[in-house]
């Protein structure tokens, strides 16, 4: 498996924000054809100056296509303010 690592800081009026997409194995031992599932995860959080709030995240989301995932990480550092309109629509 080739992992996938996109990696990016965006900054949206005064707030910076750190956007993570990465592939993730997972185990399924339940499942008798499941062993190995690799599924792919875009996380957003806030940043404080330099530090990263990891026990706060503002987004995730889990995809099962690498194609997927790298295109929603694209839109959300091409337009971050989509994130916002996430959150107002699924809390």
């Amino acid at each position: 498996m080739k992992k996938l690592e996109l990696k990016n800081i965006i900054k949206v009026d005064d707030k910076s924000y750190f956007i993570s997409t990465i592939s993730m194995k997972i185990r399924h031992k339940f499942f008798e054809k499941d062993d190995n599932i690799i599924v792919y995860e875009t996380m957003v959080f806030e940043m404080r100056g330099d530090e990263i709030l990891y026990t706060k995240p503002l987004y995730n989301e889990r995809y099962n296509s690498k194609d997927e995932a790298i295109a929603e990480h694209a839109t959300i550092v091409q337009n971050p303010k989509i994130l916002f309109l996430n959150q107002n629509t699924n809390r």
